[in-house]
């Protein structure tokens, strides 16, 4: 009987549950012709034994944190005009939380944003440090604000939040993006999704995130952290 009750707890401590959770920070710049959304994701990955798992469920219950076992972040960023839409994704070198790129603001045909204390811009499928003349024109980050952006562009962050919230945003006459967030159940997580609306047309989704911890299979899970 030892030897089996032995053995059971060996075997709990050994096997694992794989959980997987997203928060994100996202942008959305436009002007009449066109629209970027910078979405930036931070995943998080979590391997519980079966032994465990009681603890964390109970320890998530009482607001305890618990650090990742894996993590990585990401910064999705969708292109939209009247001809179509365009899609990229970059991983971020550092993987730590908070490193997404920030304040875009389009300034000269290009949009520049903060990248960790640096100015950057986008320049079609990746981030680029902006060159000596750009940081001197610029003077660095101190520029990153709506009052210099180029004349007709807007900006407008939204997020992943506890609270239903929904609004559209008109892209000329060309197309319209609707941003809606609803909460999920009694998790005080939402789910947030952006549709894009062209006239004549139904809505195209162009973007969903799912804020709760979702338990995945190992293949997933290591699939999801794998670097390609």
């Amino acid at each position: 009987m030892a030897t089996i009750l032995l053995g059971a707890v060996v075997a709990a401590a050994s096997r694992k549950l794989y959980f997987i959770h997203d928060d994100d920070g996202d942008d959305l710049v436009w002007n009449s012709n066109e629209a970027y959304l910078f979405m930036g994701v931070a995943r998080r990955g979590y391997r519980i034994s079966y032994m465990e798992y009681p603890w964390a469920t109970l320890k998530q219950l009482l607001y305890g944190v618990r650090l990742p076992d894996d993590q990585r972040s990401s910064v999705t960023v969708v292109h939209l005009t009247a001809y179509g839409v365009d899609r990229h994704v970059v991983e971020m070198l550092d993987e730590q939380p908070g490193n997404f790129p920030i304040l875009y603001t389009p300034r000269h045909g290009y949009i520049y944003a903060n990248c960790e204390g640096q100015l950057c811009k986008w320049t079609g499928n990746r981030f680029e440090t902006a060159t000596e003349e750009e940081q001197r024109r610029l003077d660095g980050t101190s520029q990153l604000d709506e009052q210099n952006m180029d004349k007709g562009w807007s900006r407008r962050g939204f997020g992943e939040a506890s609270s239903d919230y929904q609004f559209a945003v008109d892209v000329g006459r060309t197309f319209k993006l609707e941003v809606t967030n609803k909460l999920l159940d009694r998790t005080w997580r939402g789910a947030l999704s952006v549709d894009v609306v062209r006239p004549g047309q139904n809505a195209e989704r162009i973007w969903y995130l799912d804020g709760r911890s979702r338990r995945v299979g190992r293949v997933e899970y290591e699939a999801s952290f794998a670097r390609h």
